[in-house]
């Protein structure tokens, strides 16, 4: 799996770097001054999912896609090395 295959239908938690997930989602958060709760509601998500990621646990693959959305990174930058291509 390449950083490029990384898609909803291919979702693969085992190569996701969620502690390098979690320090993102936390560093834009309070970046823009939002509680959890605003973070879940402007992804789309449920709050129990922000809360998953934030402790670096898998928060679901529609989940996880939506908070790198809100983040604003492509999911790939969170593959774990060996995940990574090129």
């Amino acid at each position: 799996m390449t950083a490029v295959a990384l898609k909803a239908d291919a979702y693969e938690p085992a190569l996701i770097d969620f502690e390098v997930f979690a320090l993102f989602l936390e560093a834009r958060r309070v970046a823009r001054d939002k509680t959890v709760v605003r973070v879940a509601r402007e992804a789309g998500v449920e709050l129990d999912a922000v809360q998953r990621a934030a402790r670096a646990r898998n928060p679901g693959a529609y989940q996880f896609f939506a908070l790198c959305d809100w983040i604003g990174e492509e999911p790939a930058l969170f593959l774990k090395k060996a995940g990574r291509h090129g």
